[in-house]
């Protein structure tokens, strides 16, 4: 069939099939976009084969563990886009960003100040101290804030075999002023699957596949709107080439290392749990908006695209 010139044309086919208008708008934008690519890069058939097979071994090399299709969404950006246009945040709030596939629904809760790092873990120690505030710098009372990250070696605790017992993750509740705090292990770089498709697609574009080292957070509170994210310390390697394009500026850290033993103590730890004679001290103050200042601000951000 001539594209140029068709009797009937894919787009066309669908709007006399497809009811559900969204639906429609979407794969009618999916197809008219692979048809320009396919032009305006003159695709022969030896090349599209290529792009088939390779989707073929994606979809073949997927597992419940290690999902390709997810993986290649990655490491394109598509993945970072689509969660920013479906968080879409005003002004002065934390930006967010995708969870991860380490993310365990019900951790368990402890009370601020306390260890998320059972004794022995791997890693430096690491003390955060964080603040949940609205958008008018108030302490929001009791926010929920689910914290998970990989140990000193860059191994999360589910990826261990036969382990039944959270580490490095827990549910912590804010103070009445908005503040929380808890002791752990300063996160480190890890790199992402590389031995199948997405690691090739990697390679072919002369990228590597390590994360730069980070801290999951997800956190909620009544009438807020829900926020997952991540931070990253402002000395961690591949902040600016992380292969998942999720390294923010808003969400880099300056961390700093607090050598005094007497601090340390007033922070909860012992002597025989820091080495190299340092903790890592880690401050942020998220901000969440209300529920209603996000409506607002989607319908003004729609009324602006008219």
């Amino acid at each position: 069939m001539n594209f140029s010139c068709p009797i009937l044309a894919p787009t066309a086919l669908h709007e006399s099939l497809v009811k559900d208008p969204r639906k429609l708008q979407l794969i009618n934008a999916l197809v008219s976009h692979l048809h320009t690519f396919a032009r305006e890069t003159s695709l022969d058939h030896a090349e599209w084969t290529k792009v088939v097979e390779f989707l073929t071994r994606a979809g073949k090399e997927s597992t419940d563990y290690k999902n390709e299709f997810i993986l290649l969404s990655d490491i394109m950006g598509l993945s970072a886009l689509v969660d920013e246009l479906t968080h879409p945040k005003p002004a002065g709030c934390t930006d967010s960003c995708e969870a991860g596939p380490f993310y365990v629904p019900n951790a368990p809760e402890v009370p601020s100040g306390a260890s998320l790092a059972k004794a022995g873990t791997t890693g430096e120690a690491m003390f955060f101290n964080g603040t949940v505030k609205n958008t008018k710098g108030q302490g929001i009372r009791g926010a929920k804030i689910d914290v998970w990250q990989a140990d000193g070696d860059g191994i999360y605790d589910v990826q261990y075999p036969g382990t039944t017992e959270a580490n490095d993750r827990g549910k912590i509740v804010a103070e009445d002023d908005g503040t929380f705090c808890y002791r752990g292990i300063l996160p480190t770089a890890y790199p992402v699957p590389s031995d199948g498709p997405g690691g090739d697609l990697l390679r072919t574009l002369g990228r590597h596949p390590h994360r730069a080292a980070h801290i999951h957070f997800m956190l909620n509170a009544p009438g807020y709107d829900d926020l997952t994210t991540a931070l990253y310390p402002s000395h961690s390697p591949f902040l600016g080439t992380d292969p998942v394009f999720a390294t923010k500026s808003s969400l880099v850290c300056q961390v700093v290392e607090e050598r005094d033993p007497k601090r340390w103590e007033a922070m909860g730890f012992k002597n025989r749990e820091v080495t190299r004679g340092r903790v890592w001290v880690w401050s942020f103050g998220f901000v969440l908006a209300s529920v209603e200042e996000v409506e607002e601000f989607k319908r003004q951000r729609a009324k602006a695209k008219l």
